[in-house]
């Protein structure tokens, strides 16, 4: 279009130019003449080139528009040839008929039928119309050429009066195409219509005016070629060259109708009026030219009938067209579940659909003429729904609450402005569905998603979404605090980024099963419960239980996964440690059961190498090997009572002490049995707390920590003893399960030995596990440690490196009661002798015999009983006598306890004396002896047991079982 326009803008002004130039060369002389009608012969055909290559660019209606343009100019281009030719080189008379006479009317023709044009016609348009208005102009073109031209009998009898009457025509003719044009231009309701009209008339009212000042110099005899009333045809066709390359114009906006009934039906019937004009032309002319006018006449009726005939069709097929529209807009609105309606501006209904009218529980003809506020409870908010959109001019769609009969429902309303031809707006349209239904629904899914979302962040369960990139597309709260990642951190993240590094490659081999649905499903089952080592954002590993499932949708795409996952870092933790208990619980009671058998063992082996020792001389062999069984007994007790500290079997002597006085009492017996190659450091706390243990055995702990710290420096080193007050929180007892929160007293034995490896700390408490050498410990030391720690209520931890040295930490309940003071028990320096009866039930035989000759050697009468049932029967036959029982604890089929409170309704005076070597709950709770009750513990000696008798019989106070 551009080359268009430069190559129009240049050929104009060359033209202009030219004609400037020639005139102020040759102004009046016959060059000049020739020069202008040449100049003005070739304008023309540059118009109609201009013309038609601007229609290549143009839309439908501009293609159209320019070409008919296009082709006036050329006719016009052509009737000025012929009249140069004619005026210039055969000098015609001016008072004869040249061909060039017939173009002078109608060559604007084709231009005229721009008129009947209208961007609505889709392409070519009503096409029959348009031919026959074709004809229809054609005719009046040459009934005004006919009438007033060539009519012979005229131009003899009226000479130079002839131009004069061709004046008349002129302006009369072109004078009415230019307001034609002009009309067309102000009551065209589209911009392109407008746009091509305002450029015609602009021509043609140009045109005329040159035309018509023309043909009054001709008329009046004074006119002369070669002046510059040649330079006006020139100047009009260049503005004719100029005018469409300022063509634009765009069809993109939609063809609005706002003229009124009376001007659409006189657009249609406008051209019926040509034969009204032509009929009285040819009646001037009909004895002169009858045929030519009689033909004329024929075609111009003709015309007019086909035309009317064409227009009758077409109003009959669009009167086909609107009922099957009709049809088709009532078959729409009575088809659909939504209500149609149209209200004018009061709000009065004036079309509804039957659903519509369903909606309020009337019919049609019941709502029609009434307004809403007739027909529902919330009607008036409705009606100002309703003015606020007539209002703006725009359709809106919104949610409106409307209540009829009692029943109150939701419509999603979409409302428009209702315009009538002229674009004004006469009321409102709207379509409205009822969407109670659908509103409850959302209402539910709102709050089944609600639901869901309070299980997602409040579910202790980390919930994890990925896509199909294992990238993360949401992230709960719990799987916040499992990862340490904030939601914002997590989201977009790449799966590995919680993933060690040496388990990434499983990882993503599981992800890659997982996007297969068939495969997925058996992956998801086998790793439903599968533990999986994850990494924190702080580089911490957990434990994590991982349960993966593939989201699918219908067709069987995987959209992404869900995985929920669990950690279990502390069950883990937790699990291994109840292991371990119950390990050592099993091995602690192997070896009560053991140390049971065995005490009884070496309480008979004791007692008959005192009785033996008694018997033979001092210093002889006899006297020796005795001695030696006697040591061997009690190493062999030693062992014993170590097996029954570890396994918490032992009767414990509990009283409120401080930790700093046991420590510090043993100062300097530890420095004696350490050696000087080691420095003994002890630090004792101020404020100390103070603590219910025994104390006997609290000694024994530390000197078996003290004597493993100097096992662990030969090369000597530094060992030290500490004490402070300690509260263990909540976060400590999690990491340190089974402690339990609260305030302890804490006993931290250190040193700086070679340390221990992680597999030694893990069996380190294990009875009879041991790293020194064969012959050089039994194994027992550190067990018997954890058992009195443990019965005492406390607990113990073992911190240690290779090459660092080793800390054993005792955490023992603190409490607020004062420390007793130290009692130091006294013991009679003779065996002391009695006669009363006693009763003793054991169910071993040679401890009893052991035991029965005893008591009878130091006086008293004793009888015997191998069991509870036996020993019920020998009270029953001598209760009178009985003063004491003396009973194994534990026994076959009843223990020591039950057949004390047996015997003791026979007996109501009797008193027990409990022998064990193996504690039970029978007669010990938490290891500690229950209140009033007299216990011995095996291994005994002879000696022991004399004395605890007399003891118990000598006691004072009521009877205790």
């Amino acid at each position: 279009m551009l080359k268009v326009r430069r190559f129009a803008v240049s050929a104009a002004a060359l033209l202009v130019v030219v004609q400037v130039a020639v005139l102020l060369l040759h102004y009046g002389t016959d060059t000049a003449s020739v020069w202008g009608d040449w100049l003005d012969a070739i304008a023309p055909f540059v118009a109609a080139l201009v013309c038609w290559l601007v229609s290549r660019y143009a839309d439908s209606f501009g293609k159209r528009a320019w070409r008919l343009v296009s082709l006036s100019a050329a006719l016009a281009g052509i009737g000025q040839s012929l009249y140069t030719y004619y005026y210039d080189y055969v000098h015609a008379s001016l008072g004869t008929l040249w061909p060039s006479d017939f173009l002078v009317f109608f060559w604007i023709v084709p231009a005229m039928m721009t008129l009947f044009l209208s961007v609505r016609e889709p392409h070519g348009g009503l096409r029959w119309l348009r031919a026959l208005d074709f004809v229809q102009v054609c005719i009046l073109a040459l009934a005004v050429e006919l009438s007033q031209i060539y009519v012979p009998s005229r131009w003899q009898a009226a000479g130079q009066s002839m131009q004069v009457r061709a004046l008349y025509a002129g302006i009369f003719f072109y004078g009415l195409v230019a307001v034609s044009f002009v009309l067309r231009g102000r009551f065209s309701t589209h911009r392109v219509e407008k746009a091509f009209f305002a450029r015609m008339s602009l021509f043609l009212v140009l045109y005329a005016v040159v035309l018509n000042v023309t043909l009054k110099a001709q008329s009046s005899g004074h006119y002369q070629q070669g002046t510059w009333l040649d330079s006006a045809w020139t100047f009009s066709y260049c503005l004719l060259i100029i005018l469409p390359v300022t063509w634009n114009v765009r069809e993109d906006e939609p063809a609005t109708e706002t003229l009124s009934s009376t001007v659409q039906l006189l657009a249609v019937f406008a051209p019926l009026v040509i034969p009204a004009i032509v009929f009285p032309l040819l009646l001037g002319i009909a004895q002169e030219q009858f045929f030519c006018a009689a033909a004329l006449a024929l075609v111009s009726f003709a015309a007019a009938g086909g035309r009317m005939f064409v227009v009758q069709k077409e109003l009959l097929a669009s009167a086909r067209e609107l009922k099957d529209n009709l049809a088709l807009l009532k078959g729409i609105t009575e088809g659909t579940t939504d209500a149609v309606f149209v209200k004018d501006r009061e709000g009065r209904y004036l079309m509804i659909n039957s659903a519509g009218a369903k909606f309020v529980g009337k019919s049609v003809a019941e709502i029609l003429g009434k307004d809403d506020s007739e027909l529902f409870d919330t009607g008036n908010a409705v009606m100002a729904a309703d003015r606020k959109v007539m209002e703006l001019g725009v359709t809106q769609t919104y949610e409106e609450r409307g209540t009829a009969n009692g029943i109150s429902r939701s419509y999603l309303a979409t409302k428009g402005p209702y315009r009538n031809a002229q674009g004004e707006i006469v009321g409102l349209l709207g379509v409205s569905r009822d969407i109670t239904e659908r509103k409850r629904a959302e209402e539910e899914m709102r709050q089944s998603q609600q639901k869901l979302r309070m299980h997602f962040d409040h579910t202790p369960l980390g919930v994890v979404e990925w896509d199909l990139e294992f990238r993360v597309t949401n992230w709960n709260p719990a799987a916040e605090r499992m990862f340490g990642y904030s939601r914002a951190e997590a989201l977009g993240q790449h799966g590995h980024f919680i993933v060690p590094g040496p388990f990434r490659e499983g990882v993503e081999q599981v992800w890659l099963d997982l996007l297969h649905p068939k495969v997925g499903a058996q992956i998801a089952s086998r790793y439903r419960f599968a533990h999986n080592d994850n990494i924190t954002k702080e580089g911490r590993l957990i434990s994590c239980e991982w349960y993966n499932t593939p989201l699918v949708d219908e067709a069987g795409r995987v959209l992404g996964v869900a995985s929920l996952v669990q950690d279990l870092t502390e069950r883990v933790a937790l699990e291994d440690r109840l292991r371990q208990s119950q390990k050592m619980e099993a091995v602690g009671r192997l070896a009560g059961g053991i140390a049971h058998d065995f005490n009884n063992l070496l309480t008979v082996i004791l007692g008959y190498s005192q009785i033996l020792a008694d018997g033979v001389p001092s210093g002889s062999r006899l006297a020796d090997s005795t001695t030696q069984i006697k040591s061997a007994a009690e190493r062999a007790a030693g062992i014993t009572r170590q097996l029954l500290a570890f396994s918490r079997k032992q009767v414990l002597s509990p009283r409120v002490i401080n930790l700093n006085d046991i420590m510090l009492s043993l100062d300097s017996l530890l420095r004696r049995l350490i050696g000087e190659d080691i420095e003994v450091l002890t630090a004792p706390a101020n404020d100390l707390g103070a603590v219910r243990a025994d104390p006997g055995q609290l000694e024994q702990v530390i000197m078996n920590l003290a004597l493993n710290a100097r096992d662990a420096m030969p090369r000597g080193g530094k060992l030290t003893l500490e004490t402070c007050n300690v509260n263990l929180d909540e976060s400590y007892a999690r990491e340190h399960l089974p402690v339990e929160a609260g305030r302890y007293v804490m006993l931290a034995v250190s040193d700086s030995g070679e340390g221990m490896s992680e597999e030694t700390q893990s069996r380190i408490f294990e009875p009879f596990y041991t790293t020194k050498e064969v012959g050089k410990g039994t194994g027992l030391g550190l067990s018997m440690v954890y058992g009195i720690v443990k019965q005492s209520g406390g607990y113990i931890w073992v911190y240690s490196e290779p090459q660092r040295g080793t800390t054993f930490k005792i955490y023992l309940p603190r409490t607020d009661q004062p420390a007793e003071p130290n009692v130091v028990e006294k013991r009679p320096a003779e065996v002391q002798r009695g006669t009363e009866t006693i009763l003793l039930v054991e169910d071993d035989p040679q401890l009893r015999q052991l035991s029965s000759t005893v008591l009878s050697h130091c006086g008293y009468n004793v009888l015997v009983a191998a069991s509870p049932e036996e020993g019920i029967a020998v009270c029953q036959a001598n209760h009178r006598d009985i003063r004491l029982l003396v009973t194994d604890v534990v026994m076959p089929r009843m223990n020591g306890r039950q057949l004390a409170e047996q015997i003791v309704q026979v007996c109501p005076n009797l008193r027990v004396l409990y022998i064990s070597g193996y504690t039970n709950n029978a007669i010990v709770h938490y290891g500690v002896l229950d209140p009033g009750l007299w216990f011995l513990p095996k291994p005994f000696s002879l000696s022991a047991l004399v004395a605890k008798v007399r003891e118990v019989l000598d006691a004072g106070g009521g009877v205790a079982s």
